[in-house]
C-alpha cells in the first residue's frame, strides 16, 4: 500500500510538473529570442537615426564615421557597407520601406529602412546569431528542471510519510493479530495513525482482552466441572476398597486411580495458559506404557493383541506427554468401544524419514464414513471427540493423523509425529 501511494504520488506530481515545465521551457526560449531580436532592432533604429541626422556626408561615409560597421548598410544600388550580406537573402521588402525581420542561415536578420533627403531608401541590417537567440536558455531550462525535480521529490516524500503513517499501524495490527492467533493472549497494539485506524487498533485491543477473558472463564469452568468429579470418584474408591480382596478389587482400584489422574490432568490443563513448545517426550516409552495399560482389558475380553516397537532407542518428539497419552488412549479405546469382544488389534511404532509413525489397527468392520474425524460426529454412539483429540495433538506437534477409507476391512489410524534430536 505504501509503495502504491508513492508510485501514485510520483505519477501525479510528474504529470503536473511536465504540464507546467514544458510550456515554461518553450516560453523562456521564445522570450530569449524576442529579447535578442528586440535589442538588434533597437541597435538598427539607433543607426538609422544617426544616418538621418548626418549632414554633408554620404550615407556610406556617415555609416563609417559613426562606427556602425558591426551592422550592414544596404545602399540603393545594392552596394553593402559594413558586414556582408548573403546574395541569396531576400531584401525586396526592406528596400520598399518595410521594416521587420526574417530568419536566415545561422540566425535572424533585422531590417530598418531609412529614407534619404533625395527620396532614396537605405536599409540598415542587423544580424542576430543563433547563439544570441538562445543565450542563457540552457541555464534557465536547467533551473526549471531542477525545480521540477525538487517539487516531485517533495511530493513523493510527503506521500511516503503519509503512507507510512497509514501503513505502519496496519502492519502493527497485522503483527498483533498473528501473535494473538498463535496463542499470545497478551498481544496488543498502540492505537495510532488516522482516526479510523486508531479506532480499529483500540477495538482490536478490546477484542483481544475479551478473548483472553472468555478463555480464562472457559478454563475455570472446565476446571470447576472436573473438580466436581472428585466427590463421586472418592465415593467409588471407598466402595471399591470395601470389596473383598482379590484381582477384581485391585483392578478396579487401579482404574479409579487412573481416572483420578486423568481428572487431575484435566484440571491442570484447563488452568494452563499455553503449551510448552520445548517439552520433549520419548514416544517409544509412552506407546509401550499405554499399550500395556490396555492389554489387561484386552485379555479380559479375549482380544488377541500385537504390540511392535521398531527400536528400543528413545524416539524424541516435541509434544506434551499427557496430550500424547490422551491421544493414544482415545485411539486404542476406540477399538474397545466400536468392536466386539475377541476382535484382534495391533499397535505399531516405527521411524521413517525422520518421523515416528504410530499405527493402530483392528480387524473390525472399519469406519462407517469418511468424516469420522469431524469433531462431535460419531457412528458408534460415542462423543465423537477421540479422533479429533488425537488429530489436534498430532497437528500441534507438527504432524498429522489419517484414517483408513470407509467400509474397508478393519479400521486403521496412523499418527505421524516429527522426531527431534
Amino acid at each position: 500500500m505504501r509503495l502504491r501511494l508513492v508510485v501514485v504520488a510520483l505519477a501525479v506530481t510528474s504529470m503536473v510538473a511536465l504540464a507546467f515545465l514544458v510550456p515554461l521551457m518553450l516560453l523562456t526560449r521564445d522570450l530569449a529570442a524576442d529579447r535578442a531580436v528586440l535589442a538588434a532592432e533597437q541597435d538598427a533604429e539607433t543607426a538609422a537615426r544617426l544616418l538621418s541626422a548626418s549632414v554633408g556626408a554620404s550615407p556610406a561615409e556617415a555609416f563609417a564615421q559613426q562606427g556602425l560597421t558591426s551592422l550592414s548598410l544596404i545602399l540603393p544600388n545594392g552596394e553593402v557597407v559594413g558586414q556582408a550580406v548573403p546574395a541569396s537573402e531576400d531584401l525586396s521588402g526592406p528596400r520598399e520601406g518595410a521594416a521587420g525581420s526574417q530568419a536566415v542561415d545561422g540566425g535572424v536578420a533585422v531590417y530598418v529602412p531609412v529614407l534619404t533627403s533625395d527620396g532614396q531608401t537605405l536599409v540598415v541590417r542587423n544580424f542576430v546569431p543563433d547563439a544570441d537567440l538562445n543565450r542563457n536558455v540552457g541555464r534557465t531550462w536547467l533551473t526549471l528542471v531542477s525545480l521540477a525535480l525538487v517539487l516531485v521529490g517533495a511530493g513523493v516524500g510527503v506521500a511516503n510519510w503519509l503512507g507510512r503513517s497509514m501503513v505502519q499501524p496496519v502492519q502493527d495490527l497485522s503483527r498483533a493479530a498473528n501473535m494473538l492467533g498463535a496463542g499470545d493472549l497478551d498481544a496488543r497494539v498502540e492505537p495510532s495513525g488516522p482516526p479510523e485506524l486508531a479506532s480499529v487498533g483500540a477495538e482490536f485491543n478490546h477484542l483481544a482482552q475479551r478473548v483472553a477473558e472468555l478463555l480464562q472463564q472457559e478454563r475455570e469452568t472446565a476446571a470447576d466441572l472436573s473438580h466436581r468429579l472428585r466427590t463421586p470418584l472418592t465415593a467409588a474408591r471407598l466402595n471399591a476398597e470395601s470389596l473383598p480382596a482379590g484381582e477384581m478389587r485391585e483392578r478396579l482400584l487401579d482404574d479409579l486411580a487412573e481416572l483420578e489422574r486423568t481428572v487431575d490432568h484435566v484440571i491442570t490443563e484447563a488452568r494452563r495458559p499455553g503449551l510448552d513448545s520445548t517439552t520433549r517426550v520419548d514416544i517409544a516409552s509412552v506407546v509401550a506404557e499405554r499399550a500395556a495399560f490396555w492389554h489387561a482389558l484386552a485379555e479380559e475380553q479375549g482380544r488377541p493383541t500385537e504390540v511392535f516397537i521398531a527400536s528400543t532407542a528413545p524416539m524424541w518428539c516435541v509434544v506434551d506427554r499427557s496430550d500424547l497419552e490422551a491421544a493414544l488412549d482415545a485411539l486404542i479405546g476406540n477399538v474397545f468401544s466400536h468392536t466386539v469382544d475377541g476382535v484382534r488389534y495391533s499397535v505399531t511404532l516405527d521411524a521413517r524419514d525422520g518421523d515416528a509413525h504410530i499405527v493402530i489397527s483392528d480387524e473390525g468392520s472399519g469406519f462407517a464414513s469418511a468424516d469420522v474425524m469431524t469433531r462431535g460426529r460419531s457412528g458408534g454412539q460415542s462423543t465423537g471427540l477421540g479422533l479429533d483429540i488425537a488429530r489436534r495433538t498430532a497437528e500441534a506437534a507438527g504432524g498429522w493423523l489419517i484414517t483408513s477409507p470407509p467400509n474397508a476391512r478393519g479400521a486403521t489410524v496412523t499418527m505421524r509425529l516429527p522426531l527431534v534430536d
